[in-house]
């Protein structure tokens, strides 16, 4: 009505251009008056959210229900939340030999095992240009006989006890051990003292060594 209004008034008008602008604008008011708004659109992390708020969903709905292949070697008692097996582990007791050597020892009385070794402060961060890669060889050659038993004989003894005599390299230091019954300590800790102080280092076996550590780098370089 307002517009049908205006349009007669504007046939009246003696100024008609100036009239129907005026209907323009006027028509142009009421039709943004009377749009509907639309929404502003979401912010472009939404979607995003809401995916990730769906999937998560999802894993929950399986944690409700999980694959019974999952629960098969589930055990119908609750964990128990005492910690008194850990605390009863063994305590490292450390003592000092006059002659300045370190002992640590642990003792399960339970166990009929023994596990005993020597560290020694000698890995490849001690190293120099000129003596690099002593400690690996070192390692290599201890086990090749000493003044009282042979290479074979040390296999044999060590077989014997039903024991497993081996060591590492590593950069801080070089470790010898045994892993014998308990009743065995005493002649596994005889069989320790004597190759780090006994052992031969024969000429033979040291170039025959030499051989199988550069093959050792050679796997290392090629994998």
């Amino acid at each position: 009505m307002a517009i049908r209004h205006l349009l007669t008034a504007a046939r009246r008008s003696r100024n008609p251009a100036r009239a129907l602008a005026a209907v323009r604008s006027h028509s142009t008011a009421v039709a943004a008056a009377t749009a509907p708004s639309l929404p502003s659109p979401p912010p472009p992390t939404a979607m995003i959210y809401d995916r990730l708020a769906e999937s998560v969903k999802q894993k929950l709905k399986q944690l409700e229900s999980p694959d019974p292949r999952f629960l098969q070697h589930n055990s119908p008692h609750p964990t128990l939340s005492s910690h008194t097996e850990i605390l009863s582990a063994p305590l490292t007791r450390v003592t000092t030999l006059p002659s300045g050597l370190r002992v640590a020892t642990e003792s399960t009385l339970s166990s009929r095992t023994a596990t005993v070794g020597v560290f020694i402060d000698a890995g490849s961060r001690f190293e120099t240009e000129e003596t690099n890669g002593t400690a690996h060889f070192l390692e290599h050659m201890i086990f090749k006989g000493t003044e009282r038993r042979s290479a074979r004989e040390l296999e044999e003894e060590i077989e014997n006890m039903g024991g497993h005599l081996n060591a590492y390299t590593s950069r801080e230091q070089t470790t010898y051990y045994a892993k014998v019954m308990d009743k065995n300590v005493p002649q596994a800790l005889d069989i320790l003292s004597d190759i780090l102080q006994n052992s031969k280092f024969e000429e033979s076996r040291i170039n025959r060594e030499r051989d199988v550590i550069l093959r050792e780098m050679e796997e290392v370089l090629r994998h």
